[in-house]
């Protein structure tokens, strides 16, 4: 955890690094996204038994709605499972999970925003992308709205850990779109999942 720590660090996101001790059932499941609370999800179960598990919060904040300022937002989540297979089979679980088709309303208000679930490839390594796209802003709410938020998930495993990088970017609406600030998102978390893969040792040595 530490070298992934420092990894966060290198991102160059933000000082405000907070360290988060996970115990057993708090893991969120594959379509659970900051910006849409884990109510909204009702995607596929995701259990399975881990040894330990650890989050790091990157510019944490109390309330979505009070930001000042353009901000990334980051969560990394890094869960020990007893063996490579066991890793294998949360991410296959994580990879196969239906998302709602149906569009969200944000935690946030003011606006409705769309799922998005695929796989992608982070370096050599297999990942769950998932992310919420800011579809429509209210009428009545668009002179209140400064920020525009796009979220992006990556989920993948690195020998028998299992990783899940969030980023949520907050961008001003009047400079971007909902797919824009999704694809900002999208990269910060591509950007630090890449550095994960190429640091750590690999999976055969752990």
């Amino acid at each position: 955890m530490a070298t992934i720590r420092g990894l966060v660090e290198q991102a160059g996101v933000g000082d405000d690094i907070q360290r988060r001790e996970i115990e057993a059932g708090e893991v969120s499941g594959p379509c659970d996204l900051l910006i849409a609370g884990s109510d909204r999800a009702n995607g596929d179960g995701w259990e399975f038994d881990h040894v330990w598990a650890a989050g790091l919060e990157v510019n944490p904040v109390s309330s979505f709605a009070n930001l000042e300022r353009p901000t990334t937002l980051l969560d990394v989540t890094v869960i020990g499972l007893p063996d490579a297979s066991a890793a294998k089979a949360a991410a296959h679980a994580a990879q196969t999970a239906q998302c709602p088709q149906e569009e969200f309303r944000l935690d946030i208000g003011m606006a409705t925003a769309r799922w998005g679930a695929r796989t992608v490839t982070v370096e050599s390594t297999s990942a769950r992308l998932t992310t919420a796209t800011v579809s429509r802003v209210d009428p009545e709410a668009a002179g209140g709205m400064r920020f525009l938020p796009g979220d992006a998930r990556l989920i993948f495993t690195h020998g028998r850990l299992l990783i899940s990088i969030e980023a949520l970017t907050f961008w001003p609406r009047k400079l971007t779109t909902g797919a824009e600030v999704t694809a900002m998102a999208q990269e910060k978390a591509t950007s630090l999942a890449t550095a994960v893969v190429k640091t750590l040792p690999p999976p055969n040595e752990r």
